[in-house]
């Protein structure tokens, strides 16, 4: 034999776990030998099992059955003539690679067996002839050849695989009718597609026989469903069969070159709510196993039969060339339609499952149960943690966005024949208005949704504390902006002023916990650090030079805080520093100009627990208590500022009063 059969073998990957390999080889060669004979009521195969009775147990238990030592398999197919056997000769021999084969499938007879026997009755067109030999895990591996005369004028060829090897024998199975399953499991395609012989299997224990070709039938129970379909002129056939067998533990597509399984994945990819087992009318479960045939597929299977050769998404513009996406796709629909009946318990339970999610803690996706969005919603698998369908549903609204993204495009490109009151134009247009203000909402009500977040964990953060303290101001000054940076140094997203006031969100540059001096907006040095202090820009069309349309100073005392025993502590004194420094100071117009800030108006917000203290603070500066009791005001005359001391209480209840329109308008819950 032209190869080095010891080196080939041991360089075979063959796990122990699956000693039956070589038989299935055997099968598959003995089913090929058969395909082209003319008279289909000769294809037969016959298996003998022989286990090593000294070791025979009791009959009829899987464990306690004696180990197989030989499998003989015989068929009726064409045998060994002088091309088939020059094939067997060569390593990797391309004899029958349009069907598939890459000429390695008998090595592993010799990987998981000692010896293989090969007895072989065949004819040349003029006489009938017998070939035999041995086939060794030697230097030249083909031994013992003869060819005689025939005994008997039929094909018959006998391949006997003699003493399996010690570290194989417990994983193969013992009795024929887990033998039988295996064969079907692997040979499913053949027995699928009606090109499966008569296939018997027999065993030393007590004569037994079993038809796996009856195993099959009796044990699916089902029709096969045989679909066609075409990609880009290429015909496809999509064999999908409802399998009961237990061996069978999920979905699964399979794609096949020459009749046999090369690559398969999951069905779930492809088909999300195809995650489970589904039951058929009788409350029995079963999986969809679907294979998937075809000449594309047979022309660009890879040469060790484990993939195929397909061409990137990008490169498909020929109309001969396929990607994996577009096989997928359509792989999809044909299961889909085979599996809808069957999903439809299962679809209903997954819209109430993301209903539900949806009004309670993802309202921003509700457009997306929208019956036009049903295909997208398809593609989101059953049975999800609120994370993961979350993050599912997130995945779906950013595919919904680029296809509207593809239409604003295909309305700015319309030829220019179409006009703006067509019906084409106007369909289009349609659809488009309403996807961006469906878009639009969910977007509001991701954002309302943070708002509400942020609202609850002030609410959070303002209650007694399990050590008997109130939280400290910096909680919540973290909640509202974050300390010790600037505007440009924090996401818009991150930026919640609307607490306390919705103008605060729109300014020029804000600096929080950050010393004066650090300010880009304004030439100072001094060191005191004001909790925020936000510079607002000038109106848009205004034609003065003032810097700023105002600023805007905020403080947090902790909440519960009732000592102030400094005036450097009391909080309005501490306000009204903050206004003479910054005015004593250099202002810089937009464009950079240094500018006089005395005329700049300022705005001020305490925010504090009414404290008795800062009730006798606020009453000896004469300012005006609000009507709900709940804060006070004031307008310093000398120092051009307005000054509100407000609540915790009132701050959070008047943020949620602002709010609470938008939470019922989208449906938000909130306490």
């Amino acid at each position: 034999m032209q190869v080095d059969i010891v080196g080939r073998i041991n360089n075979l990957q063959l796990p122990r776990t699956q000693p039956y390999i070589p038989l299935f080889e055997c099968l598959v060669n003995s089913i090929e030998a058969m395909a082209n004979l003319a008279n289909s009521n000769l294809r037969r195969i016959d298996v003998h099992i022989e286990h090593d009775v000294r070791q025979q147990g009791l009959k009829g238990i899987e464990d306690a059955a004696s180990s197989i030592q030989n499998i003989t398999v015989t068929d009726t197919g064409v045998g060994f003539n002088d091309a088939n056997f020059q094939a067997f000769f060569l390593s990797d021999s391309t004899n029958k690679v349009s069907n598939g084969n890459k000429g390695i499938g008998r090595f592993t007879w010799l990987k998981v067996f000692e010896k293989a026997s090969i007895v072989s009755t065949y004819t040349d067109g003029v006489e009938w002839h017998q070939r035999s030999f041995d086939f060794l895990k030697t230097t030249n591996g083909i031994e013992n050849e003869k060819i005689s005369e025939a005994k008997v004028n039929r094909n018959q060829t006998v391949v006997a695989l003699n003493s399996l090897r010690t570290e194989y024998q417990k994983h193969f199975p013992k009795n024929l009718e887990t033998i039988s399953r295996k064969i079907i499991d692997h040979l499913l395609i053949y027995f699928v597609s009606g090109n499966c012989p008569e296939i018997w299997l027999h065993d030393n224990l007590g004569n037994s026989s079993l038809s796996v070709n009856e195993m099959f039938t009796d044990e699916i129970r089902s029709s096969v469903t045989e679909l066609k379909f075409t990609i880009k002129e290429w015909p496809f056939i999509a064999r999908i069969v409802k399998y009961h067998s237990s061996s069978a533990k999920q979905h699964s597509v399979s794609y096949c070159a020459h009749q046999r399984e090369v690559r398969t994945q999951k069905a779930s990819s492809l088909v999300s709510d195809l995650t489970v087992k589904l039951l058929d009318d009788t409350d029995e479960s079963f999986v969809f196993l679907t294979y998937i045939s075809g000449p594309y597929l047979d022309e660009n299977v890879n040469s060790e039969r484990t993939d195929f050769l397909f061409m990137r998404d990008e490169e498909t513009d020929l109309i001969e060339e396929l990607s994996k996406q577009e096989l997928y796709k359509a792989v999809g629909a044909q299961i889909r339609s085979v599996a809808a009946p069957y999903l439809a318990t299962l679809k209903i339970e997954k819209i109430r499952n993301v209903e539900k999610f949806v009004a309670n803690k993802g309202p921003e996706y509700r457009f997306i149960l929208n019956e036009r969005y049903e295909e997208h919603l398809d593609l989101v698998p059953p049975h999800l943690s609120d994370d993961a369908l979350d993050l599912a549903l997130f995945k779906v609204q950013r595919e919904i966005e680029v296809e509207h993204r593809e239409k604003a495009k295909q309305i700015s490109t319309l030829s220019s024949n179409v006009v703006a009151d067509s019906d084409q134009y106007r369909e289009l247009y349609d659809r488009y208005i309403q996807e961006e203000n469906e878009l639009g909402k969910a977007a509001l009500a991701k954002y309302v949704i943070h708002r509400r977040t942020i609202l609850e964990l002030l609410d959070k953060a303002l209650e007694f504390q399990e050590d008997g303290r109130y939280a400290k101001e910096e909680l919540v000054h973290k909640l509202i902006f974050p300390m010790r940076v600037t505007s440009d140094d924090v996401p818009f997203a991150e930026q919640n002023l609307w607490v306390i006031d919705e103008r605060l969100a729109f300014h020029m540059h804000l600096g929080s916990d950050i010393a004066l001096r650090k300010l880009k907006v304004v030439n100072l040095e001094d060191s005191d650090e004001p909790d925020i202090v936000v510079f607002n820009s000038p109106t848009a069309f205004s034609e003065s030079e003032q810097a700023f349309q105002s600023i805007v100073l905020v403080e947090f005392k902790r909440p519960e805080r009732n000592e102030y025993p400094s005036k450097d502590e009391d909080p309005v004194e501490q306000i009204l520093r903050y206004v003479r420094k910054i005015k004593d100071g250099e202002a810089k117009s937009v464009k950079g100009k240094t500018i006089n800030g005395q005329r700049i108006p300022f705005y001020a917000y305490i925010i504090c627990s009414l404290t008795p203290k800062i009730r006798q603070i606020a009453a000896d500066r004469d300012f005006t208590p609000t009507a709900d009791d709940e804060g006070y005001f004031f307008f310093h005359k000398n120092s051009g500022c307005y000054i509100e001391i407000l609540s915790y209480d009132k701050m959070l209840g008047d943020a949620k009063k602002r709010n609470r329109a938008f939470f019922d308008k989208l449906q938000i819950p909130f306490n």
